[in-house]
């Protein structure tokens, strides 16, 4: 899945490309919002794409590439159901 429109970053709207392949969500902001939201790697960030469910994911990495920074998350996996009864 590939597209552009409003993507959720924590609790900031951007517009920004994205794509998602293999597990893998890339999503490319311009540097200045990428500065303002300070994505780092190790980040843990709930990120809801155009269409989709919030997800939280991990930021794997940060390429910058003026005049974008392209960050690279990977989706955690939901909680395992507790079989406490």
């Amino acid at each position: 899945m590939r597209g552009t429109g409003p993507v959720q970053w924590g609790g900031e709207v951007v517009y920004a490309y994205f794509t998602t392949t293999a597990g893998v969500i890339r999503v490319r902001l311009s540097v200045d919002e990428a500065d303002r939201l300070g994505p780092a790697e190790g980040l843990r960030v709930v990120v809801t794409l155009p269409g989709r469910t919030a997800a939280e994911a991990l930021v794997t990495a940060v390429r910058r590439v003026p005049p974008f920074a392209w960050v690279e998350l990977a989706p955690l996996a939901p909680p395992a159901a507790s079989r406490a009864g």
